[in-house]
């Protein structure tokens, strides 16, 4: 039986600082709650986290609102099926707050921004201007100054894919990827620690503006298959075994 006064979370370090909803979401995987399972009480969690009531009833609302939890009139605080059922939004903030995403996830969200880039490189081709080229210049030549130091091209490789997608000129297409490569920045900045991952990627970089101010789509398109595919593949190799 659950206690009804149970101690507030402790143990970990830094857990004091974290966002109530991360805590709640930390609370229902180490508790292994399934889909369609009732929670405690209102009253059990707002003491367990160590909240008021009010703070407990906004963040059960956030959850509510992104499809993770479900709130019945006169019954309780239900888990949905994430899986199915919770938006994309849910999977971008909880990862933002501290959530990582599981590794199927990780690997289908790949797969899915690969169709994107695909799409955004059709679009470049045919409505890049003479300053996105100009821009993209730059940001080729900022990263190719971080890897001759050795460094990490993580952020350059970030403000890359972005200036790639805004050359498109289509402002959802952008949020879109925005989003993935928000959800993807951790992983990506671990592996390019690795400074020959960086060139060979920079490499890639360059060919991609040769196809797009040649507005080359077949190319450009070609280019981005591999690049991705091969960013794909190892990340499938290392979270799935596969």
């Amino acid at each position: 039986m659950i206690s009804s006064n149970p101690a507030p979370l402790s143990g970990q370090a830094g857990e004091a600082e974290k966002p109530l909803i991360t805590k709640i979401m930390a609370f229902l995987k180490d508790r292994r709650f399934e889909p369609g399972e009732k929670l405690p009480s209102e009253r059990y969690l707002a003491a367990r986290f160590g909240v008021g009531r009010n703070a407990l009833r906004e963040a059960i609302a956030m959850l509510s609102a992104l499809r993770v939890l479900e709130t019945k009139a006169n019954s309780g605080i239900y888990l949905k099926d994430t899986a199915a059922e919770s938006s994309f939004e849910a999977i971008v903030l909880l990862s933002e707050l501290g959530t990582t995403p599981s590794a199927r996830e990780v690997v289908d969200m790949m797969e899915v921004r690969i169709t994107l880039e695909l799409d955004a490189m059709t679009r470049a081709c045919e409505h890049r201007t003479e300053e996105d080229i100009r821009q993209l210049r730059e940001i080729l030549r900022q990263t190719d100054a971080v890897l001759a130091a050795n460094g990490n091209m993580v952020e350059l490789d970030q403000a890359f894919h972005m200036k790639l997608a805004s050359s498109s000129h289509n402002v959802v297409l952008v949020r879109i990827l925005h989003a993935f490569y928000l959800l993807s920045l951790q992983r990506r900045r671990v592996y390019f620690e690795n400074v020959e991952a960086g060139r060979a990627a920079a490499r890639q970089h360059h060919m991609l503006v040769d196809a797009i101010e040649q507005r080359n789509a077949a190319a450009a398109r070609e280019i981005m298959q591999k690049h991705m595919g091969d960013a794909t593949r190892y990340w499938s190799e290392i979270l799935l075994g596969s």
